[in-house]
């Protein structure tokens, strides 16, 4: 009967010193993998995705995912939006309680305003009959 070293080395060709540069050959190689970026430069971090919602017409539950917005702000900007639509960013900021210059400014990349459903702007409407 064989013993372990011989059944070792008929299922592993290479000896043990071998089998141990390629194992760790292999892990660095990966680990090198991840900290280099798409670009082939080193990456500290991978950007966080983009989220940008319109104020006119996202849920609450998608607000409060949102930087500096939880559930009890989320719910204020819902309550605001029930008196109307938010004319602009500026409107938003006078209308809704709580928010500040400092959240503001980590909300603005992410917020959009599109015109009310249903009410065309009338220059767009105008071109169109032309």
């Amino acid at each position: 009967m064989p013993d372990d070293a011989d059944r070792a080395s008929t299922v592993w060709p290479w000896t043990l010193e071998v089998r141990r540069i390629l194992a760790c050959a292999t892990l660095g190689g990966g680990l090198a993998l991840l900290g280099i970026g798409q670009d082939g430069e080193p990456s500290d971090h991978l950007p966080p995705p983009t989220l940008i919602v319109d104020l006119n017409a996202a849920p609450a539950e998608l607000l409060s995912a949102l930087p500096g917005i939880g559930p009890k702000l989320a719910a204020r900007v819902v309550e605001a939006r029930r008196e109307g639509a938010f004319a602009s960013l500026d409107d938003f900021d006078r209308r809704v309680k709580g928010i500040g210059p400092a959240t503001m400014a980590r909300l603005a990349p992410h917020l959009r305003i599109d015109p009310p459903r249903g009410k065309a702007d009338p220059q767009v409407v105008r071109a169109k009959l032309d």
